[in-house]
């Protein structure tokens, strides 16, 4: 039996596999910056492989991440539902800004 392939147009954007979300890295407290700030995420990605992706770029067990530099979403929220509600959405996809540091900078 041969599984039904769903159009990406009739799926909610934050769950669309072909679309791309750019996630800007900004450092905060004594976190160390990056040079390479900016990387392009599936939208259907969890948070929390965003912030397993910056802790190896950091070079840390851990990392604090934050959105609108006040708050942690959940780590099992979609990288295209944040970007939606708290990043800026554009035809490539969109950006959002997630703050970082190595220990707990807000709330």
């Amino acid at each position: 039996r041969r599984a039904a392939l769903r159009d990406p147009r009739s799926m909610p954007p934050d769950l669309d596999p072909s679309r791309r979300v750019v996630v800007l890295f900004k450092a905060t407290g004594d976190a160390p910056i990056l040079r390479q700030n900016k990387v392009r995420v599936r939208a259907d990605a969890r948070f929390e492989d965003v912030v397993a992706h910056l802790s190896k770029l950091i070079k840390r067990e851990r990392a604090f991440a934050y959105l609108g530099a006040a708050f942690t979403p959940s780590y099992d929220a979609r990288v295209g539902a944040l970007c939606d509600g708290y990043g800026e959405r554009n035809d490539e996809g969109g950006r959002l800004v997630v703050f970082y540091s190595t220990t707990p900078a807000w709330g």
